[in-house]
């Protein structure tokens, strides 16, 4: 079971802190509710999580278990006309923005699926996401870099 405190503020997907299903159970979700490669997550609950972007690799999961989200993740699948890591990246770019279109009382805040259908994604020809991405995956991997050596 995919939780929300899987997708880490800093660490990126980190399975270690899921819980695991019985297989009984498991097999009561229908197939499109499991995670797939590259699904983009979004905590849709709670006060200092609430709107954090994450993606899912089938790499994260070390385990090769099947995976399914709880209910206070939401997960928002490409098709073919948007990249994977384009729609990761856009969102993550909002994610404070994200976090202030919550619902509700103080504490239990949280992102409705339906606003997240309304969101306007800015759209570019499939070629200039894959250059974006590219853009950006080198300026992480400088920044990544950096850090190391700084510490």
């Amino acid at each position: 079971m995919f939780a929300q405190k899987c997708n880490t503020k800093y660490d990126g997907i980190n399975m270690e802190l899921a819980l695991y299903l019985d297989e009984s159970t498991l097999v009561k979700y229908p197939n499109d509710e499991y995670m797939q490669d590259k699904d983009t997550v979004i905590n849709s609950t709670g006060t200092g999580t609430l709107g954090r972007v994450g993606i899912y690799r089938k790499t994260d999961n070390r385990r090769g278990k099947s995976v399914v989200p709880d209910s206070h993740v939401t997960v928002i699948r490409a098709n073919n006309e948007i990249s994977a890591e384009y729609l990761y990246f856009f969102l993550k770019a909002y994610q404070q923005e994200l976090e202030k279109l919550g619902e509700g009382s103080t504490n239990q805040k949280e992102l409705k699926p339906l606003t997240l259908k309304n969101l306007i994604v800015a759209l570019p020809p499939y070629a200039e996401q894959e250059r974006i991405i590219e853009i950006i995956t080198a300026a992480v991997e400088i920044m990544t870099n950096i850090e190391k050596s700084l510490s």
